[in-house]
């Protein structure tokens, strides 16, 4: 496989470029078949919607977001979505995980993976969930890297007058670090980490 030169970074600033390359990525998603909460691709009011609750989210400490490229080009995304309860501030939700169609099996999710792990440490996180549709490309692929099901929700998303069930899944922080392969003592870098897939 030809190596390429893959970068990621958390997003601190939501300029246009990068607006457009996070709806570039979920509109790819849709198209794509993805389970995004969308059936089609954002209108423009819905995408400007969009990056300005991330932008909000980012900018209140809520969140955090994950954009990969490939040779520049979009790539990969993720939210990582924090808990403000006191109590429950030890866990946060993967949301919104992306690898654009064109660049799968370039390892991306695994990548995309070890910096949410690296984040959540940093930021004295233990356990990830998320939820997912069941029988989905997603659901198949959170199942691979070892996050398990706590509960299902029958009634979950309803798509063309059909219902579809969903799953909410679990895994700890340092269960992933471990199935990730991830030295204990990696070293983090806080804004851009050149990859390569």
């Amino acid at each position: 496989m030809i190596e390429l030169d893959v970068t990621a970074h958390w997003v601190t600033l939501f300029d246009d470029e990068v607006a457009a390359a996070l709806v570039s990525l979920v509109d790819c998603a849709v198209d794509d078949g993805g389970t995004l909460g969308y059936s089609e691709p954002l209108t423009p009011d819905e995408a400007a919607s969009f990056v300005a609750n991330l932008r909000r989210r980012v900018e209140a400490g809520e969140a955090h977001v994950l954009l990969g490229r490939v040779c520049g080009v979009p790539a990969m995304m993720a939210v990582l979505a924090l808990n403000g309860m006191h109590n429950c501030r030890h866990r946060a939700e993967i949301c919104k995980g992306i690898v654009h169609p064109s660049f799968r099996g370039r390892r991306l999710v695994e990548m995309a993976l070890k910096q949410l792990v690296k984040r959540a440490e940093s930021l004295g996180i233990e356990q990830l969930i998320l939820d997912v549709r069941e029988g989905s490309r997603a659901h198949a692929l959170w199942k691979r890297f070892g996050f398990s099901t706590y509960g299902v929700l029958h009634d979950y998303a309803r798509i063309d007058g059909r219902t579809y069930r969903g799953h909410f899944m679990v895994q700890a922080v340092g269960s992933l670090r471990t199935r990730l392969g991830l030295d204990k003592h990696t070293h983090w870098i806080n804004e851009t980490e050149n990859l390569h897939a």
